[in-house]
């Protein structure tokens, strides 16, 4: 037996008991990073980056070549890239019906409404594939404090029915994972991460 005593919510259920080899890897499941979702984020990472550096590789100023019509980005080709990873989780947006499995993916980046992706992300898990999922990464570029806390509640009852939605900030050079509600945070939680891993391509 092995007795653990962190700070998370779930160890501190456990503290002060021997737990299982199960329920341990049980613990270290709720706190890593699957290889997928690290591949995913890699290549969201690398799409940005790529979109950042195009208008300079064409000799614009980046800031001009928003405002120019061929300034455009490329979001289809990110959800090309990211296909390759269905195998192992449910991307959203698609176009097609979503294979209902336990892990989902929400990509979130260059949305004109900052809350849009945990909406969808509470939305699938809690209505369209509740008996299936039990994590969603959500991907985004965006965090705006005042439009998502009003769903630590949704994220708090989930979690209590077995379902964990993790937030993830990512911008070219690093990203974070944000907790949507105190009771999901935890010391894995905001650190900033900047190494550049491979996507396999």
């Amino acid at each position: 037996m092995i007795y653990f005593g962190g700070s998370d919510k779930n160890s501190k259920k456990r503290m002060g008991h021997d737990l299982t080899v199960n329920e341990l890897l049980s613990v270290i499941e709720e706190t890593e990073y699957p290889q997928y979702i690290l591949d995913a984020i890699s290549r969201i990472q690398a799409w940005m980056l790529d979109t950042v550096s195009a208008p300079a590789d064409q000799g614009m100023d980046p800031v001009t070549a928003m405002f120019e019509d061929g300034g455009e980005i490329d979001i289809e080709k990110l959800f090309s890239d990211l296909e390759c990873l269905e195998q192992y989780v449910d991307l959203i947006p698609n176009t097609r019906r979503p294979e209902g499995r336990a892990d989902v993916l929400v990509v979130s980046v260059n949305a004109s409404d900052y809350e849009c992706g945990v909406r969808t992300a509470i939305d699938y898990a809690a209505l369209f594939n509740r008996e299936n999922c039990k994590r969603v990464w959500v991907v985004s570029d965006t965090f705006v404090f005042g439009d998502t806390i009003h769903y630590a509640a949704h994220v708090n009852a989930l979690a209590e029915q077995g379902i964990v939605l993790r937030f993830i900030l990512a911008t070219p050079w690093g990203w974070v994972e944000i907790p949507l509600s105190g009771e999901a945070a935890s010391a894995q939680q905001f650190l900033w991460r900047s190494e550049m891993r491979g996507t396999g391509k």
